[in-house]
């Protein structure tokens, strides 16, 4: 497995985990005259907190598999130009784990 296809992977599950909390926290707001309020306060504290979650995961969860260094954002938005590891130079497109 590439070191590439393990960052994908983490990237994936992160960047799920953000929109589903932000589509529950959307449509809580649509939601707020039908729903009562203590179920409001509940699932919209519970989403805003997985919401949260998932951001701070995507700026400190991805990690350099080699060298566990933050990657963060600089893998999320720039995947093409980001071959390797700015720490240890690993290259994240060759089978080298």
């Amino acid at each position: 497995m590439r070191p590439r296809d393990i960052l994908n992977l983490r990237k994936k599950i992160y960047l799920m985990i953000v929109a589903i909390s932000f589509v529950t926290l959307a449509m809580v707001a649509f939601l707020d005259k039908y729903l009562p309020r203590s179920l409001f306060n509940i699932i919209s504290l519970g989403s805003g907190t997985v919401f949260a979650v998932g951001i701070l995961l995507v700026y400190i969860g991805i990690k350099c598999p080699k060298c566990n260094k933050i990657l963060g954002l600089k893998f999320v938005f720039a995947e093409e130009t980001l071959t390797h590891c700015p720490r240890c130079g690993i290259n994240f497109d060759e089978d080298s784990l």
